[in-house]
């Protein structure tokens, strides 16, 4: 019904002002619904070929959050229209998150990150599949150096934010390797 009522659903505290919560998230969410997801990749088949998907979030949203003026009649509700890529991209393969899984880990981006990530890889898993520290790094490690230090240290926050990952969600089977993190196949959470 609102954005303070959607903040709280988060777990978040809503507070007005130039610094307050409300500004900062509402940007947040008009550059998240804004956002345009481009891949490329290369088969190793085909290496003169180049492949790639644009991917629009959203066709258009119409929003109605200022907090400073008190409506003297009722608002138009708030929408956003998907785009259809992602709204068949949703349906077809869905990450049911759960909300408060979401408050706990809230503090941390990449336990937020692994969770969603975890949540989706595992649900369709027929077996164990292990995913190597490279390949883990490479998706959430952008911010450490591809050096031996970088590595251990992007390992040692990796550790931590399973941990954290695991205390939420319970049925999430998973084991630490040398090389990597093995996932085995679990429940959504």
């Amino acid at each position: 019904a609102s954005l303070s009522r959607f903040m709280a659903e988060l777990g978040l505290q809503a507070t007005g002002g130039h610094w307050g919560t409300i500004p900062r998230f509402r940007d947040q969410m008009q550059r998240l619904i804004g956002a345009a997801i481009s891949m490329r990749w290369e088969q190793e088949t085909c290496s003169q070929q180049a492949f790639g998907e644009n991917l629009l979030l959203a066709d258009r949203y119409q929003l109605w959050w200022t907090p400073q003026i008190l409506p003297t009649a009722p608002s138009p509700v708030s929408s956003i229209t998907l785009s259809e890529n992602f709204f068949e991209q949703l349906v077809a393969a869905p990450v049911p998150l759960d909300l408060r899984a979401v408050r706990v880990l809230k503090q941390s981006p990449l336990a937020l990150d692994l969770y969603a990530w975890a949540t989706r890889r595992v649900s369709y898993l027929e077996r164990p599949t292990q995913v190597s520290w490279d390949a883990l790094r490479r998706s959430f490690g952008a911010g450490y150096a591809d050096t031996p230090q970088g590595r251990v240290k992007f390992r040692a926050k990796v550790l931590d934010a399973l941990g954290r990952v695991c205390g939420v969600y319970s049925a999430l089977r998973l084991e630490i390797e040398e090389g990597g993190v093995l996932l085995l196949p679990s429940a959504p959470h």
